[in-house]
């Protein structure tokens, strides 16, 4: 395969994402994009120098028969769309949440595989070159604690204030910490979170103003997160992870930095990369060899991920701790 075929369905500010990405590459020809709003899929066809607008994405899909599509949909509008793409075969990079139940997660990674599609989920943390200098620094460091924050204000979109449309704070935003916790240090066994509200004074909104999650892996790892979005102002350079190792501190700085401190010296490495461009030319370049082991973050390995933010609201409702499978 010489060139990819690409559309999109959901044209919001996500796909502004990935589309910036894409026109990067000189491979990509665009046959399609939908939107529930049609002017802003005009808008994006028209970045791209032209390229149809179909009314329903199965329309789309039918008629321009792309290569990979991208889900860029708010989280309460995955399902169909992943099917009938399934069902076509048609390869997809969903953004996260991929859903808000396991039940659904299940059912699509499910489908996946006995599709034989190729996938990738929008955890872009997992592409960052200062991540990769991180997980090589920890290569037979012993870690105790871990404890982080992504604390903020409220995003500016429709379906963010509400869990039925969004699933929290945690599930929605926090969940890219999460996922990182995950790459850096397997599996989770089990999580206890808890969370209170009565700060943000907003009509409509029914999330968690704050929680903090402690976690603890497989491996003993114990960690804490913190997730908040009852802040009127941003917080430059105090949202990331702080890694407790025997030897070391590591100080990653979300999506700018990290510190790597022996105590006898220590190294500082700003983002040189962007990781969404390597998202995205990873998930291009799988596709176009067949080669599903090179994306970071597959539909399968991300459930993991859902399934953590999900028990975390699990124990926020019912107060208890949650044990993971």
């Amino acid at each position: 395969m010489d060139r990819i075929k690409a559309a999109f369905v959901g044209c919001g500010g996500i796909c502004n994402f990935h589309l910036s990405h894409l026109v990067q590459f000189d491979d990509v020809d665009y046959v399609g994009f939908m939107d529930i709003r049609p002017e802003r899929a005009r808008e994006k066809a028209a970045q791209v120098g032209g390229a149809p607008v179909f009314d329903t994405y199965c329309q789309m899909l039918d008629e321009a028969k792309p290569d990979v599509l991208y889900i860029c949909v708010p989280p309460d509008q995955h399902g169909t769309i992943e099917f009938e793409a399934i069902k076509r075969k048609i390869h997809f990079l969903v953004e996260k949440p991929m859903a808000l139940s396991m039940e659904l997660a299940t059912k699509i990674r499910d489908a996946v595989a006995k599709a034989g599609i190729i996938t990738a989920v929008g955890f872009q943390d997992r592409y960052l070159d200062v991540i990769e200098k991180t997980r090589e620094f920890l290569k037979g460091r012993q870690v105790g604690l871990v404890d982080g924050a992504w604390l903020g204000g409220i995003p500016g979109v429709y379906w963010w204030p509400t869990y039925a449309t969004s699933g929290g704070q945690i599930v929605e935003q926090n969940i890219h910490l999460f996922d990182m916790l995950r790459y850096l240090f397997g599996e989770p066994e089990r999580v206890y979170c808890a969370a209170a509200r009565g700060i943000v004074q907003r009509e409509g909104y029914d999330l968690h103003d704050y929680s903090s999650a402690v976690i603890t892996f497989k491996n003993k790892v114990i960690a804490t997160l913190f997730t908040g979005c009852y802040l009127g102002r941003n917080v430059p350079n105090k949202n990331g992870l702080h890694i407790r190792c025997a030897d070391a501190d590591i100080r990653y700085v979300l999506r700018q930095s990290v510190e790597l401190d022996t105590g006898s010296y220590v190294e500082q490495h700003r983002k040189e990369i962007d990781q969404g461009v390597t998202e995205d030319r990873t998930f291009l370049d799988a596709v176009k060899t067949n080669n599903p082991s090179i994306i970071r973050s597959p539909y399968a390995d991300a459930c993991k991920s859902l399934a953590l933010t999900l028990a975390c609201n699990e124990s926020i409702a019912t107060g208890k701790e949650i044990v993971l499978d």
